[in-house]
């Protein structure tokens, strides 16, 4: 993809003769690579971020396995707020496979989870919440569905997971309040600085956006290939 970005923006900056029609399909091809890049590479960042302010949490979960001993592969997404059905900063969506209770089902497989992290200036805070119901989750998949269906039948959905007495909500909370206390160690001890998710991104997107190298470029007697 990225490949392809490059050589769209190369045709917007150098295509002086294209029409107006063939210049807005292209900035809106470039426009969709921008972003599906900026998306993956703001995740990359956030959990390069996470791993360092909390790199026991994402250890655990990085090699985590059901009841049974097999792996599941934990997939999160960073996206837009309002872009989940759930109106919730963290979502983790539960579900195991048809003739396995213990076994982990999402939309990317079999011993598969899927995360989706709204993109807020607490991004990290709501994942790591997040992770702790799945590091309850996994190992106690068939005894959690059935709690969970009894405990939530009548529940409205963004109030799932969070019963007093439900022990991925716990548990869940207790991973929340150590990343806290590890990001103000953090902060105290680095002069690293964390930046704003919804800044970061912004930022990934401005440097890769066409319009942004037509700028560039124009301030360059000449272009070099």
């Amino acid at each position: 993809m990225k490949e392809s970005l490059k050589k769209l923006t190369e045709i917007l900056i150098e295509g002086r003769d294209l029409s107006a029609i063939q210049r807005r399909k292209i900035e809106s091809k470039a426009e969709t690579l921008v972003n599906h890049i900026s998306f993956y590479d703001l995740t990359e960042s956030l959990l390069n971020q996470f791993k360092i302010i909390a790199p026991k949490l994402y250890a655990e979960v990085d090699t985590i396995s059901d009841r049974k001993g097999r792996p599941v592969h934990v997939y999160v997404r960073f996206v837009p707020v309002d872009a989940t059905k759930v109106k919730a900063w963290g979502m983790t969506y539960l579900n195991h496979v048809e003739d396995d209770k213990d076994a982990y089902l999402s939309e990317y497989g079999a011993f598969t989870v899927s995360i989706k992290i709204w993109i807020v200036p607490k991004a990290l805070q709501v994942l790591s919440h997040e992770l702790g119901h799945v590091k309850y989750q996994i190992p106690n998949l068939a005894s959690y569905m059935t709690f969970h269906k009894k405990c939530y039948q009548d529940e409205v959905s963004n109030c799932i997971g969070h019963n007093p007495a439900d022990p991925s909500g716990k548990t869940a909370v207790e991973a929340e309040k150590s990343f806290r206390r590890e990001y103000a160690y953090f902060l105290r001890n680095t002069d690293e600085k964390i930046q704003n998710p919804v800044i970061l991104l912004t930022k990934i997107r401005k440097s890769m956006s066409p319009k942004h190298y037509a700028v560039v470029n124009t301030r360059r007697p000449t272009v070099t290939m």
